[in-house]
């Protein structure tokens, strides 16, 4: 007996069993084998929705508590809605004092609302995930609100898996009564005070052995610091970088659970920008200053753990005299899979966290008519492209031609529209200018492979609407001028979806469940809350 013929003889249940180990595109071609096989993918709900879950680039774990009809049902839902837009009326408010809060930064992960501000130091936290859906328009309070009080530098860095907000700052933390501090007397060098606290109660973290830690700098000099940290998994990573001659830019490594610090890597001044940003668990991503370049490295952990760079990916060349002067990366924070929790209370399924982008934002100081102003361009990538390059490793560099028109998309912000923070593979865009009394439709980007692929199927078909999502393949370009030696062409492909409502939002975040929409107003901010599913 052959090996089809005796993989055909096995009961339907077992093949079922077999055929649901096989990627989405593999339970394809098993169906379109055989009468046989194609019936057994057909009368199964697991296989239609592992089926349908592959294209449409979500990540199920299986757990109980849905039926596979539910998660069918839930999954076209899910799929509509952010495909057609259809943002339904606000269910929850968050209004807030904006003489505390402005100017305000939010992220949105995995249902948890985070805001910061740094004038003065403060964030603030709101679960949102179990928000009911269909509920009158209603305020609800802001959560956890921390406000840091001493210090000259801070930054913030939180894991909302293992409830954990990182503050970390040139001074103690000070109660209210306790607000005075010397900012004359300068330490023999530069003392971070690390503390690692719970991000739902701002309690020393229970997990973690030393909540309270210092790291040791060899500069010097506050003035001309900056510094940026991020978390992920067992790992806090914080860049500290420094404008002075005689200064460094130092980069610490810390196992927060364990306590124990460690210096990776000690540069000249200026080699860096104060943004650092996960790739994987243990890769990084630096942005270089003088080679306009993002630099991926790989984190060697061990008694003694260190830094390599396993390439160098250099961005579209400037002008002569030309320079960069900020650089901001945002996106998704890695979560390692075995600590993924799913805290939906609506949905089975999150976006594929492998898909997931970055928008990074470059911004050149200029002067117009006496008036100097920041002009920003951004561009989104993939992360699973930087790995590939990342993974490739000998410490090769690639120019921009090599490595970049494919795998980014450019957008300038003098068209009107500024991303904002990804959620996942999406990214939402807002105005820069708000029209007065009518407001702007929302417009939402996203970059999933599967997703594109689906939708470029589609649109062939004559029940296409392109007005509601439209489909965007071809190159797109921002001229050379001022700040460019030569034109930036990229080509990742992406869907684009616009409301048909319109809002006078100032900032928009995405999750895979909700829109979030900030508004500034005289005295007083508010936070909506659209449930999409």
């Amino acid at each position: 007996m052959s090996m089809l013929s005796r993989l055909l003889s096995l009961s339907p249940e077992l093949l079922v069993q077999i055929i649901s180990y096989l990627p989405f595109k593999d339970i394809i071609s098993c169906q379109t084998s055989c009468r046989h096989l194609n019936g057994v993918v057909k009368n199964s709900f697991l296989l239609k929705y592992l089926k349908e879950a592959g294209r449409t680039g979500v990540y199920d774990p299986i757990d109980p508590g849905f039926t596979f009809p539910e998660r069918l049902e839930k999954l076209h839902r899910w799929e509509k809605s952010w495909e057609n837009l259809d943002i339904p009326d606000t269910s929850t408010r968050i209004t807030f004092d904006l003489d505390l809060w402005s100017p305000l930064i939010g992220s949105l992960h995995n249902g948890h609302l985070i805001v910061t501000d740094a004038d003065p130091v403060v964030y603030a936290y709101s679960d949102i995930s179990s928000l009911p859906n269909a509920l009158p328009l209603r305020s609800i309070e802001r959560g956890n609100l921390t406000l840091v009080r001493d210090g000259v530098l801070h930054a913030f860095a939180f894991a909302d898996e293992y409830d954990l907000v990182v503050i970390v700052s040139t001074g103690k933390l000070a109660t209210t009564e306790n607000l005075s501090y010397d900012l004359d007397l300068q330490p023999p060098t530069i003392l971070l005070n690390v503390h690692l606290l719970t991000l739902s109660k701002s309690t020393a973290h229970p997990l973690a052995k030393n909540p309270h830690l210092d790291v040791s700098l060899k500069s010097r000099f506050i003035l001309g610091c900056t510094l940026d940290a991020q978390v992920a998994g067992n790992l806090l990573v914080i860049l500290t970088c420094h404008g002075w001659s005689c200064e460094f830019d130092e980069i610490h490594i810390i196992h927060w659970r364990e306590g124990t610090t460690h210096c990776l890597r000690r540069s000249p001044p200026n080699t860096y920008f104060p943004q650092i940003t996960f790739l994987s668990e243990d890769a990084l991503i630096l942005v270089q200053k003088e080679g306009n370049a993002l630099e991926l490295c790989q984190i060697t952990l061990g008694d003694s753990p260190g830094l390599e760079t396993h390439c160098v990916l250099v961005l579209p060349a400037l002008q002569q005299g030309i320079s960069c002067v900020m650089v901001e990366c945002q996106g998704d924070q890695i979560v390692a899979s075995h600590d993924m929790l799913m805290r939906s209370r609506r949905l089975p399924f999150v976006s594929d966290p492998s898909a997931t982008v970055l928008c990074f934002t470059l911004g050149f100081r200029q002067v117009v008519g006496g008036f100097d102003y920041l002009r920003s361009v951004s561009f989104w990538v993939r992360r699973s492209s930087l790995y590939e390059y990342a993974t490739r490793g000998g410490n090769q560099t690639y120019s921009w031609d090599a490595w970049g028109p494919s795998v980014t998309r450019w957008t300038d912000w003098e068209h009107g529209l500024a991303p904002c923070r990804p959620g996942g593979s999406r990214s939402a865009l807002f105005p820069l200018l708000i029209e007065v009394g009518i407001g702007n439709p929302i417009v939402v980007r996203d970059f999933h492979p599967e997703r594109v692929r689906s939708a470029i199927a589609r649109s062939k078909g004559s029940s296409w609407n392109e007005n509601r999502l439209k489909v965007v393949t071809e190159s797109s370009k921002i001229e050379k001028g001022e700040e460019f030696l030569n034109d930036i062409v990229s080509s990742l492909p992406y869907c684009e979806a616009t409301s048909e409502k319109r809002y006078g939002y100032h900032e928009v975040l995405i999750d895979d469940e909700r829109v979030v929409g900030i508004t500034r107003g005289d005295n007083e901010g508010t936070i909506d809350i659209h449930l999409m599913i």
